[in-house]
C-alpha cells in the first residue's frame, strides 16, 4: 500500500498506551488512598487541625468526605480509561486493519486529481482506482469505527462523489480509438475544445468549456483537500 500517512506508528501506540497506564495509576492511587482515608490515616488529625485553626468546625462528616472526594474522581479515572481510552484504542487499531486490507494507492488518487486540473483528462485505470478510495470504507462491512476518522473520509466521500457525478456527465473518450492496453483516455467535453476535436472556433462553445473547466477545478480543489484532511486525521491515530 502506497501511503505517506505516519513513519512513526509505534510512537503513537506508546503514547496511546502510557496515557492509558497514567489514567489506572492515578485512579488506583485515588481509590486507594480514599480507603485509606476511611480507615484512619496519620495525616488526618493534621487536616483536623488546619481546618480548625481556620475556623472549621471538625465532625464526623470529614473522613467520609475527604474519602469521596478521592474515590469518587479515582473510579471516575478507571471508568474513563475502560470505556473512552480503551475504546478508541480498539476502534483505531480496528481501522488500521481495515485500511490496510484495502490495499490502496494513494499517490496514484494524487496523481488522478492533479490530471484532471491539468490536463483535464484522465486514464480508466486512475478513475477505478479513485472510485475504489471513495467509495471503499462506506461498504458496511468496510467502514470505518473511530469517529474522528469516520468523520473526516465521510467528508472525502461526499466530495469524491460530486466530482464523479461531474467526470462521468462531462468527460468522453479522446482518441476515440480503442488503445492497446485497454485504458481508455477521458478528456473534458472534447468537443469544445479547439486542441482535441472542434474544428471550427466557436466562441459559445470555447465559453462553455471554461464555465466547465471553473468547475471542475472547484470540485477537484474540494476533493483534494477533504483528502489531505483524511489522512491528516489517519497520521494523527497512527495508522500505517
Amino acid at each position: 500500500m502506497n501511503i505517506d500517512i505516519s513513519n512513526e506508528p509505534s510512537q503513537v501506540q506508546r503514547n496511546l498506551s502510557y496515557k492509558r497506564h497514567i489514567f489506572i495509576a492515578l485512579g488506583l492511587l485515588l481509590v486507594a488512598s480514599g480507603f485509606v482515608t476511611l480507615s484512619g490515616p496519620w495525616w488526618l488529625p493534621i487536616v483536623v487541625e488546619l481546618l480548625g485553626q481556620a475556623g472549621v468546625v471538625e465532625d464526623d462528616k470529614y473522613p467520609w468526605a475527604l474519602a469521596a472526594a478521592q474515590i469518587v474522581p479515582g473510579f471516575g479515572l478507571l471508568a474513563y480509561k475502560h470505556f473512552i481510552l480503551d475504546r478508541d484504542a480498539a476502534q483505531i487499531a480496528a481501522d488500521r486493519k481495515a485500511l490496510e486490507a484495502a490495499k490502496l494507492d494513494f499517490e496514484r488518487v494524487r496523481y488522478y486529481l492533479s490530471n484532471l486540473v491539468d490536463d483535464h483528462s484522465c486514464r480508466s485505470s486512475l478513475n477505478s482506482e479513485f472510485a475504489k478510495v471513495s467509495t471503499r470504507f462506506s461498504a458496511p462491512e468496510h467502514k470505518f469505527q473511530y469517529p474522528p476518522t469516520v468523520l473526516a473520509y465521510e467528508a472525502f466521500a461526499a466530495a469524491a462523489i460530486q466530482l464523479q457525478n461531474f467526470v462521468a456527465v462531462n468527460f468522453f473518450v479522446f482518441p476515440n480509438v480503442p488503445p492497446s492496453d485497454g485504458d481508455y483516455r477521458y478528456c473534458l467535453a472534447p468537443h469544445l475544445n479547439m486542441d482535441r476535436e472542434m474544428v471550427i472556433y466557436d466562441a459559445a462553445k470555447v465559453a462553455e468549456y471554461d464555465r466547465l473547466k471553473v468547475s471542475l477545478h472547484e470540485l477537484v480543489s474540494q476533493t483534494e483537500d477533504r483528502l489531505a484532511t483524511w489522512i491528516g486525521r489517519m497520521k494523527k491515530v497512527g495508522f500505517v
